[in-house]
């Protein structure tokens, strides 16, 4: 009887262990929870979907919360920035939020080159209206 006491819980721990999310035991913890802190938060901008970068020319999916950058000849989609772009402070970084409803903003990107690349590096674009727009400062203590 203790033998069979001792096979059921075995059983029931293996079964808990095949149905509980990797994040329960300390792993997938890889995965970015929420957008960088540079980024514009869900909800405070909706129609934003995309940073673009055009000094550096890459994009983040504020949705997907993914980078998408060139390497090489290919567009590589990543959750992490590549070390390329490691020194760079992405919260000084002259950025445009882009109001594109696609997972492929890159498709667009000899538009975004022309567009923003000599903009006045004081000024932001929001992609919908076209209008430049003052960026905001946010909580900079001098």
């Amino acid at each position: 009887m203790k033998q069979k006491t001792r096979l059921t819980g075995i059983a029931v721990i293996l079964m808990l262990a095949l149905v509980m999310p990797a994040e329960t035991f300390g792993q997938g913890n890889d995965k970015p929870k929420g957008p960088p802190a540079w980024a514009p938060a869900h909800g405070y901008r909706e129609k934003t979907r995309h940073v673009y970068f055009p000094d550096q020319n890459f994009y983040f999916d504020i949705q997907k919360n993914v980078y998408i950058y060139m390497s090489g000849d290919t567009w590589q989609v990543n959750v992490k920035l590549p070390s390329l772009y490691a020194e760079i402070d992405l919260n000084g970084a002259f950025k445009v939020e882009l109001e594109l409803d696609t997972d492929s903003p890159q498709k667009y990107n000899s538009n975004h080159k022309a567009s923003y690349k000599n903009k006045d590096k004081g000024v932001q674009v929001n992609e919908g209206s076209k209008k430049p727009k003052p960026e905001k400062e946010k909580g900079k203590k001098k």
